[in-house]
């Protein structure tokens, strides 16, 4: 905007007149506030847990700060010479203790305070790490062995423990600052809570269990975030941010749970396990025939994620599908006998095209699966309509 010294300048030199002057300064002014103000349309997923570069800055600084603190313990451990059981498990308890306090103090300003949302990020993951090491020292000094390893059971029940205490901490942490980030990691760590009670409890029978836990378990926590997304469908408030960190932390449990289960069909009789849908890449190197229709059949799961995303305006779901994505695509490259390079490329480029393509068309995309929606009632709040013209 020109300031009011250049508009006299000009009246001076004779481009306007005097009388001039206060009207245009402040019409350019009102139009400087206009668009500063201009809202960002209706229905996008606004990213509001960063503001500028500072707040980048001030997260570097707390993620080194608590990868210090997560050294020096170990070292003194290590230097210690003993790892497992007794005062010394006690001790790094307390400290792990100690530094989640610390954090929950830093919470307290940049959280609570400042609202520096960035920066409680990686707060807030450092809370919940520090919170799920104590725990495990603690359960590891109270069922460990005195200069000697745990047996099975203590070190399940340590991962438990663990699991269980960092949800805690995530969610104590959503109820005391009211992050949104933190609402999902409680939502993940509780599918991780879930899995390692599972194996806890019947060890032998864990695995034909474990694809279910992440399917279901992500199933609720999309859920979950489609009912913060129906209080907030133009996406402007907090429930908004809500849904968002929710369907981020749905979308690979339930991949992982659908994948795996698809990699099971292929070969019967295999015990499921969570890491079924990389199988992939091993198949594609021995030239399994399955390869070929399990990464069909991934592209069209990833298709329906895809499906459902438009409907409910959400694309973090596809942003966490765009790793599996790609491996099968590289996998039917393979098929093809690409070499290495041409493979990598060729995925790559696929890949990249279809982000383009569907982000590019997205709201014509939803404009048309949406036309026979109405445009209000629960229907429009699960589906919100696309307003915004391209």
């Amino acid at each position: 905007m020109a300031e009011r010294g250049d508009l006299e300048a000009a009246a001076a030199a004779g481009v306007i007149t005097t009388e001039q002057v206060a009207p245009l300064h402040d019409f350019l002014g009102a139009r400087q506030a206009a668009r500063a103000a201009q809202p960002v349309p209706e229905g996008e997923e606004t990213l509001r847990f960063i503001r500028n570069f500072h707040d980048v800055f001030l997260a570097i600084g707390i993620v080194i700060l608590a990868a210090g603190v997560i050294a020096l313990i170990f070292s003194i451990m290590s230097e210690s010479g003993r790892m497992a059981g007794g005062d010394m498990l006690i001790g790094a308890a307390v400290a792990f203790a100690l530094a989640a306090g610390g954090m929950w103090g830093l919470g307290e300003y940049f959280a609570r305070r400042r609202r520096l949302f960035l920066p409680a990020i990686a707060i807030c993951c450092s809370f919940a790490l520090f919170a799920a090491l104590s725990a495990a020292m603690l359960t590891g000094a109270a069922f460990g062995t005195d200069g000697g390893p745990m047996n099975d059971w203590p070190a399940r029940l340590a991962f438990f423990v663990a699991a269980a205490a960092g949800c805690a901490a995530a969610a104590l942490f959503y109820a005391r600052y009211r992050l949104p980030f933190a609402l999902g990691l409680a939502g993940g760590l509780s599918v991780w809570s879930l899995l390692s009670f599972v194996f806890l409890a019947a060890p032998h029978a864990a695995g034909d269990l474990f694809l279910w836990i992440w399917l279901f378990g992500g199933i609720g926590l999309f859920v979950a975030g489609v009912w913060f997304d129906m209080r907030d469908p133009e996406r402007k408030t907090r429930f908004s941010d809500n849904g968002f960190w929710l369907h981020l932390a749905a979308a690979p449990l339930i991949l992982t749970g659908v994948l795996g289960l698809i990699s099971s069909l292929f070969t019967p009789g295999r015990a499921l396990t969570p890491g079924s849908s990389w199988e992939l890449i091993a198949r594609a190197a021995q030239s399994d025939q399955a390869a070929v229709p399990q990464a069909i059949a991934t592209l069209l799961v990833v298709a329906a994620l895809g499906f459902v995303s438009l409907l409910i305006n959400r694309r973090a779901l596809i942003v966490s599908a765009l790793i599996t994505t790609g491996i099968a695509i590289g996998v039917l490259m393979e098929a093809m006998n690409l070499g290495g390079g041409a493979l990598l490329a060729g995925t790559l480029i696929a890949l990249g095209g279809l982000v383009l393509i569907l982000g590019a068309g997205w709201g014509s995309a939803r404009r048309a699966l949406l036309a026979r929606v109405k445009p209000d009632g629960i229907w429009a709040r699960v589906f919100p309509p696309e307003t915004v013209a391209e």
